[in-house]
């Protein structure tokens, strides 16, 4: 395989390891009341079938029947009244860096407007195909973590494509206030620096002024996090047997297979064949935040992060 191969394959992954992107497929009898209450997360709520009464912020009372699909954001508790038996899909994510090349952010903001509007579409064709699938999906209780990435680029593809910029953008208003920019860049700009000082660099900051605005915006370290992204990165490249122990050794700049394997050990407690074998296509084994990505360079890392905390 060739390192541009191995590259593409990384950059499509790396969002997994801090991101939420979860699919949730319920029904509820007629008269019961659905709370949706985390508040951390995003979530898009397609109303398959009934009628609901929702309410949330200042947003109060909204009717609502089967074919809509609503908006809930951050620091929302949202509460649904089941006007009849209702079914529906919801989707939970906090992942909008990826969404924010996705659907050409910037242009989106400009067709906002000052409007505040309730937060709702109609559930057009295309989309109802993406939905059927991910129906199909839940209740053969198909789960992987890359698959619901892919669904949910889907469906932001089908609003992309077959809503007007105007419709998505009054739908998505309080995503488009989100400050996503420094995270935006950081998550698109990291797997090129080879450490802190010129990632840093890259976000035109000093490391103490990057280290501060890091830390607001991923509640980490960015020396810890680089370090996650990069063992997660590992992690699934070795879920993938088609890709060979010596290509992962070249593009993470390992000295030998025998310093590959001392830093398996160290972050998933077995070598790398152990854990290829075991894994079996799932992520099932721990990652520690004790590791190492080059052991020659670890203790300068820490170090360093050492001096630069506030």
């Amino acid at each position: 395989m060739k390192p541009t191969d191995l590259k593409g394959r990384v950059d499509n992954k790396h969002l997994l390891s801090d991101f939420t992107i979860e699919f949730h497929l319920k029904q509820e009898k007629k008269d019961k009341t659905v709370q949706i209450k985390e508040r951390h997360l995003n979530h898009i709520l397609f109303l398959l079938e009934g009628e609901i009464n929702i309410s949330y912020h200042e947003f109060r009372n909204h009717f609502c029947s089967a074919g809509d699909m609503i908006f809930i954001p951050q620091d929302s508790i949202a509460v649904a009244e089941a006007y009849t038996d209702i079914k529906y899909l919801l989707l939970n994510f906090n992942n909008q860096i990826i969404l924010h090349e996705d659907l050409d952010w910037n242009e989106l903001k400009d067709y906002g407007g000052d409007r505040d509007v309730f937060h709702k579409l109609d559930i057009r064709p295309p989309v109802q195909d993406v939905i059927d699938s991910i129906s199909y999906y839940l209740k053969n209780k198909i789960a992987c973590p890359h698959l619901d990435e892919v669904k949910e680029k889907e469906l932001f593809l089908m609003l992309k494509v077959f809503y007007s910029k105007q419709e998505v953008a009054r739908f998505l208003k309080p995503l488009l206030k989100q400050d996503m920019d420094f995270k935006a860049y950081v998550i698109k700009h990291y797997i090129s620096a080879k450490n802190v000082e010129e990632l840093a660099k890259l976000c035109d900051l000093s490391v103490r002024s990057f280290t501060r605005k890091f830390k607001s915006h991923f509640d980490d370290s960015p020396y810890r996090w680089i370090l996650r992204q990069k063992a997660n990165q590992i992690k699934m490249l070795l879920a993938d047997k088609k890709i060979t122990m010596q290509a992962i050794i070249k593009e993470y700049g390992f000295s030998s297979p025998a310093h590959f394997t001392t830093y398996c050990k160290k972050q998933f407690g077995v070598t790398p064949s152990t854990y290829r074998n075991t894994l079996n296509g799932k992520h099932d084994l721990p990652v520690s935040d004790g590791g190492h990505i080059d052991a020659d360079n670890a203790q300068h890392e820490t170090d360093h992060e050492d001096n630069t905390h506030t």
